[in-house]
């Protein structure tokens, strides 16, 4: 504000004007009038330049309102997809802890299926053996039974052949 109170002086006292310094806003002079005009022209364009330095003000205060709720904005929808990432995380690690575990069980069933074709096999084979057992046990007995057909057979023949022959020699005697 010291430079427009510095501008001014220059401006109404009649003095050249200096070339304007940045951010300095350059008003043209107007040709020397009666001084009372110059005054009112002055204290014009000294509410024309409150004016717009309070509507730059303004304008700033605005910009700087919504950046701030741009930033507030964006830092919770950060906070939103952080949330989301360390749930996904914790669905993650569960997901991998329930396939661990089912990669386990499947692997215990693995064992026990082949835990359980070893007994089938060796229950295969001892029944392949006791079939053969049997089939040879009947065999043998097959064998026992025609032997023993054969004994009775000859016993038979022989008591028969006894008899008839002890018939025929008290027959004949």
């Amino acid at each position: 504000m010291e430079w427009l109170r510095e501008h001014m002086r220059s401006h109404i006292g009649g003095e050249p004007s200096i070339e304007p310094a940045e951010g300095v806003l350059s008003f043209r002079r107007v040709p020397a009038g009666p001084a009372r005009h110059q005054d009112t022209e002055a204290v014009d364009l000294v509410y024309q330049a409150a004016d717009m330095v309070r509507g730059v003000q303004d304008r700033a205060a605005q910009i700087e309102a919504r950046a701030e709720d741009l930033v507030k904005r964006a830092i919770e929808k950060l906070q939103i997809a952080e949330n989301r990432i360390r749930s996904a995380e914790v669905e993650q690690r569960a997901a991998e802890a329930g396939m661990n575990e089912a990669v386990a069980r499947v692997h215990a069933a693995e064992q026990a299926l082949q835990r359980a074709q070893s007994r089938i096999a060796a229950l295969e084979a001892q029944s392949s053996a006791a079939e053969l057992c049997a089939r040879a046990a009947e065999a043998r007995a097959a064998e026992a039974e025609k032997a023993l057909r054969r004994i009775e057979h000859a016993i038979r023949t022989q008591i028969l052949e006894t008899g008839r022959t002890a018939q025929r020699k008290s027959a004949a005697a």
